[in-house]
């Protein structure tokens, strides 16, 4: 089943679960148990702003909201509406619907700051989004975005993303030298894995409650 058939998606407000048009109840509940189960301990006691995406019954919402509260330990703040379609305005429903017409696996539309320039130490670029770095991030230097965060240069300072409790983010690098990576609240340091040169750009990634780095073209 397609791992991003289910995904979390943090906001100033909170978290969303953002669920494919064509999953039935079975596979939400499949692939919301794969990704959760791995990281439980994470997301105990995070809050769900609501659900989005596919249009729910008011059963299939209620039973989603019993499997997150009662097995996970997660909050889901957001009631039923029959006619929003699980959508907050028509912004949302516009990027979902871009979303849904891209050909591509793995493609996420949200706000992104780019900036062309080398991070020093002591500087801290914090942004709701992703965050692109044209440059070099220095020993010292702090980025945190509540997306993904990828620097065209070698990054030695530290990366917080996901940093509103989004596991799916990313943090990668053309020289992925950090002191330190965090995703969500998942911490690692080098050198349990990092700071190692290698020829190739790399990628920091969740998987099963841990932080893994690995080519970010991995088929090149």
């Amino acid at each position: 089943m397609s791992e991003n058939a289910v995904v979390f998606k943090g906001t100033k407000e909170g978290l969303y679960i953002l669920i494919k048009e064509d999953m039935d109840l079975d596979k939400i509940k499949y692939n919301l148990n794969d990704k959760i189960k791995p990281s439980k301990r994470f997301f105990e006691g995070a809050k769900i702003v609501n659900f989005k995406g596919k249009k729910l019954t008011k059963e299939e919402f209620e039973e989603l909201k019993e499997l997150v509260e009662n097995d996970y330990g997660m909050l889901v703040l957001g009631e039923y509406t029959q006619d929003s379609d699980m959508l907050t305005d028509k912004e949302d429903a516009k990027e979902h619907m871009n979303y849904e017409k891209l050909p591509y696996d793995n493609v996420v539309q949200d706000k992104v700051l780019m900036l062309r320039a080398t991070v020093r130490s002591g500087q801290l670029i914090e942004f709701i989004g992703n965050i692109v770095i044209i440059g070099d991030v220095n020993p010292g230097a702090q980025i945190k975005a509540t997306g993904s965060i990828v620097i065209m240069g070698t990054m030695r300072g530290v990366a917080h993303a996901g940093s509103n409790g989004d596991y799916g983010a990313y943090v990668a690098a053309l020289n992925l030298l950090p002191a330190q990576i965090r995703i969500g609240d998942i911490i690692t340091r080098s050198p349990d894995g990092l700071g190692v040169r290698t020829s190739v750009p790399e990628m920091a990634v969740v998987k099963r409650g841990m932080i893994f780095v690995e080519p970010y073209l991995p088929n090149r």
